[in-house]
């Protein structure tokens, strides 16, 4: 970059400077931006003038500006073209590829499952097939989001994928063509017991409340008696804004008020209303289920409900994420990533938990500090942050040996070793007590390794001692406290026996049909759903916990 494009810069960089200052219209602010600003281009001339070696000006700068942004909140953030592209693909509700879920088990890319239609599924790559090649590149050590780049593409263009099946001698290569794939939010719709509909959503991307509509629809028609829905939001990110209101307004009356935004700018100060009539009738009644995964837009979704009565809201406190990011374009490859506003629910509680901002001492706290709020009934809600279930339920937390098996991907191992050796898994998938001793027999030959807590710093201990002089004539200094150990671990097994047993069904339900066999495997045992059955066939219970007077 040349010194009258660095000046180019400098100036488009003012003018941005004096379009901000005159939207906030404080002439303050313009007396302290103007000084800062010359200092920092007096700054920036005297090191790319005077430093003794050539600096590379597009990288110092790009990475300036990346530290700037550090000093304010997590969302704040400065973008290039390649990490704007998750940022548009959430926008659009689509990209080009060929239609494939992955994930990294044992350092291999791994297909989760191929989405239905889609170039992946039509060429009969099946869930656990393995990536080992994305054209002539190898997937060896590579990162997730560097292989789905690698995959996704021009539509119209082609990638080859050299894939290994589990069982199955050799590598086969697949050339796909990419395609327009549409992202899909709602994982899986059921009904479940008690005329009670399921709906699991994902994400918020373009498109997801269209996704929601047509799955209310669907277990409609499927039972006409349903009486009552679950909004399964745990583990959902978020994504826009638009299509939580959307969401929102299926489930409430027309004038209800579904969300304020507040900035420092009148752009940034908004009020949403809904204006659609509910397209899930008021007599059907409404559980959302959350988690600490739950941010962003889920968490607009289950404070709405909570707050209007609308429904109850089950599972733990959510994330905590409510404030408000807006793009601005910089020029064809570089934008920046505003938090512009906040969001506030019905009863005017703040979802964003504080201590939010990277450097405090950097911006002026306004975080509000009422704590206790009201719901359209009058029940008393919490504040602070995060949507506070009306009905809290723990997970069950998974014992250190489960904890291993996971880590170890066991699971996943043995539920290929028997697709593998006995073809196609049948479904729904049966743990039964044969399948449990040949998983037991399996994590022998295969070599798994379970170590206590303090067994583990023994072990690691013992060898560090052993490289020692005085120690290396030594065997086994600890073999009296390893032997208890191992009698503690001859039952470890047994006493797991229910974890190991939903982590099979887990795994084997995935290879045998995706992601969406999998959930429906997991909600026949899921304490959460287990609840929100319970409360949903409760008329008087419901009621009651809403603040309705029967």
């Amino acid at each position: 970059m040349n010194k009258s494009k660095i000046r180019t810069n400098i100036i488009i960089g003012l003018l941005l400077s004096v379009t901000i200052i005159f939207a906030v219209g404080n002439s303050d602010i313009y007396k302290e931006i103007s000084t800062s600003v010359r200092l920092y281009n007096e700054v920036y001339r005297q090191i790319f003038t005077n430093y003794v070696d050539p600096i590379k000006t597009q990288e110092f700068t790009e990475n300036s500006i990346r530290e700037m942004m550090k000093e304010l909140d997590p969302y704040t953030v400065f973008l290039t073209r390649d990490e704007k592209e998750p940022l548009e693909t959430l926008t659009n509700g689509k990209y080009g590829g060929v239609g494939l879920r992955i994930s990294t088990r044992r350092d291999t890319l791994t297909v989760i499952s191929p989405m239905d239609g889609s170039p992946a599924s039509r060429a009969n790559i099946f869930p656990g097939d393995q990536i080992i090649k994305i054209d002539s590149i190898s997937t060896v050590g590579m990162d997730l989001d560097k292989s789905a780049k690698l995959i996704r593409g021009k539509i119209g263009t082609s990638v080859n994928l050299t894939i290994r099946r589990p069982g199955v001698p050799g590598v086969n290569e697949y050339k796909l063509n990419r395609e327009n794939i549409n992202i899909t939010d709602v994982s899986y719709t059921g009904m479940l017991d008690d005329h009670i509909g399921y709906i699991r959503l994902s994400g918020f991307s373009k498109g997801a409340s269209q996704e929601v509509r047509e799955s209310i629809n669907a277990l409609r028609k499927e039972d006409k008696k349903m009486q009552g829905l679950v909004l399964d939001l745990r583990g959902n990110p978020g994504g826009l804004l638009a299509e939580a209101l959307a969401i929102s307004e299926l489930f409430t009356n027309v004038g209800d008020t579904l969300l304020l935004t507040k900035g420092r700018t009148p752009m940034s100060n908004k009020v949403f209303v809904a204006e659609q009539k509910p397209f899930l009738p008021n007599d059907i009644k409404l559980a959302v289920l959350v988690n600490q995964g739950s941010a962003s837009a889920s968490e607009i979704v289950a404070g709405v409900i909570q707050d209007l009565d609308r429904g109850i809201v089950i599972g733990a406190t959510s994330f905590g994420k409510g404030l408000v990011q807006t793009v601005f374009r910089i020029d064809n490859d570089h934008s920046v990533k505003v938090t512009t506003a906040k969001y506030y629910i019905p009863s005017g509680r703040l979802i964003q938990k504080p201590d939010y901002l990277n450097n405090p001492e950097m911006v002026e706290d306004t975080f509000p500090k009422d704590t206790l709020f009201y719901s359209k009934n009058g029940r008393l809600l919490r504040g602070g942050g995060g949507i506070v279930p009306d009905m809290e339920i723990t997970a069950e937390s998974l014992t250190d040996y489960s904890r291993e098996l996971w880590r170890q991907n066991m699971f996943y191992s043995y539920a290929i070793h028997y697709k593998s050796n006995k073809g196609e898994i049948p479904v729904p998938v049966i743990v039964d007590e044969a399948l449990l001793d040949d998983f037991k027999n399996f994590l022998e030959k295969d070599g798994f390794i379970y170590n206590h807590k303090n067994e583990k710093k023994l072990r690691d201990l013992e060898k560090e001692l052993l490289k020692e002089d005085n120690f290396k004539e030594l065997t086994n200094p600890f073999q009296s406290i390893y032997a208890v150990y191992d009698s503690l671990k001859t039952n470890e097994f047994d006493v797991n026996r229910e974890q190991i047993k939903r982590g099979l069904i887990s795994e084997l339900s995935t290879l045998a049909g995706g992601l969406s066999e999998r959930i429906k495997n997991d909600i026949k045992s899921d304490p959460a759903i287990d609840k929100a059955i319970e409360v949903l066939t409760d008329k008087t219970g419901y009621n009651t916990t809403l603040g309705y007077v029967n």
